[in-house]
């Protein structure tokens, strides 16, 4: 503690050892530099913060646990899910990017080497995230033209109802390549793969083009929507052909 009279430096006591002047009444107000008034408000804050994190995550648990039971409830409840659903998907993009990360650290492949975390994390995880988010484009569309016309928002809520599944095994994929085995691991990622890349957006449209058709058979629909698809990944994988997500394929192919 410092005396504001003199400057003198006292590490503790109600007085100043040079000066004698009272050192409480200037010290009753600051802890560690700053004012009891600032800290009490960074410390309001902080809990704040806190708090609305832990409601954030009971109002996510309570979502995944009531929609993984019943996805078809997201088919009359859409209100305020977006954010939820919008987070399932994000999730499993990084949980996808966490597994690969894991299987390359561990295993010294002599394509690639051991890559750093950035390189691989962040690379897989934004590949899966531009899958996720082409395929939620491609339902959009296709329903918007031939469906029910619902909002982009209401779209990505249906998926993300409908992907949680993958969520799951992807966790679970992600616990036995922590535990070093491998081939189940990677072989349940590539099941939560197909899951969300094609079984759950295959029911997803499959609901959209049967309500409320526009003139339009729901198999048609379907038809222009696997085109739709296939055309934006073709793009997608030309983009990135020459990108670091794309080297890591063969070695990953190999372990299964």
């Amino acid at each position: 503690m410092t005396c504001t009279n003199c400057g003198n430096e006292k590490a503790n006591g109600r007085f100043c050892g040079s000066c004698g002047i009272r050192m409480t009444e200037e010290a009753d107000g600051f802890q560690n530099g700053q004012t009891v008034v600032e800290a009490t408000v960074i410390n309001a804050e902080s809990n704040v913060h806190l708090e609305n994190v832990s409601n954030l995550t009971k109002e996510y648990w309570s979502y995944f646990v009531q929609h993984l039971k019943h996805p078809s409830i997201s088919l009359t409840k859409q209100d305020d899910e977006f954010r939820n659903s919008f987070i399932s998907l994000l999730l499993y993009a990084i949980i996808v990017g966490l597994s690969v990360f894991t299987t390359l650290k561990e295993v010294a492949l002599e394509t690639v080497g051991s890559p750093s975390f950035s390189s691989v994390f962040l690379n897989v995880a934004g590949f899966v995230a531009a899958c996720i988010a082409i395929i939620s484009f491609g339902l959009f569309v296709i329903g918007k033209n031939f469906g029910p016309a619902y909002p982009f928002k209401q779209t990505v809520v249906l998926y993300g109802a409908h992907s949680l599944p993958a969520i799951v095994i992807g966790v679970v994929a992600l616990f036995l390549l922590i535990m070093n085995s491998y081939w189940y691991g990677l072989f349940l990622l590539a099941v939560s793969l197909l899951y969300i890349l094609m079984l759950s957006p295959g029911y997803v449209i499959s609901v959209l083009l049967s309500k409320k058709p526009k003139g339009i058979d729901p198999l048609h629909g379907y038809a222009a929507y696997t085109v739709l698809v296939i055309i934006l990944f073709g793009l997608l994988f030309k983009l990135l052909s020459d990108s670091t997500v794309v080297s890591y394929l063969p070695g990953l192919t190999g372990m299964l």
